[in-house]
């Protein structure tokens, strides 16, 4: 999800991700792509990554994402955070004409 460079997440709330408790701190996204199944949203506990391959042993939890077609193409892959349809907020990650998304909240 990024030019070679692990992205990065930094919360410092605890969060539940696509209905996985996320606790307060930093971990790196990356993408899980499916042709036949749900790709998923990866967290994992090991920041500072460069390139493939990617460590799995050290996955906090892996999310299902939800595709979706885009009403307007984009050009360069773009991730997005918005306000969530029943509160708190969603990821979206978009290009060309497609998008992935994962709803998210604060923990209580």
């Amino acid at each position: 999800m990024g030019a070679d460079e692990a992205t990065l997440l930094v919360t410092q709330q605890p969060i539940v991700l696509g209905g996985k408790t996320v606790p307060a701190g930093a971990y790196t996204l990356y993408l899980v792509p499916s042709e036949n199944g749900a790709s998923q949203l990866a967290i994992s506990t090991s920041i500072g990554g460069w390139g493939i391959p990617v460590d799995t042993g050290h996955d906090l939890a892996r999310v299902d994402l939800t595709k979706s077609a885009l009403d307007q193409p984009v050009t360069q892959f773009t991730m997005a955070v918005g306000k969530g349809d029943s509160g708190g907020g969603v990821i979206k990650l978009m290009w060309e004409s497609t998008q992935f998304s994962v709803p998210f909240t604060v923990a209580k």
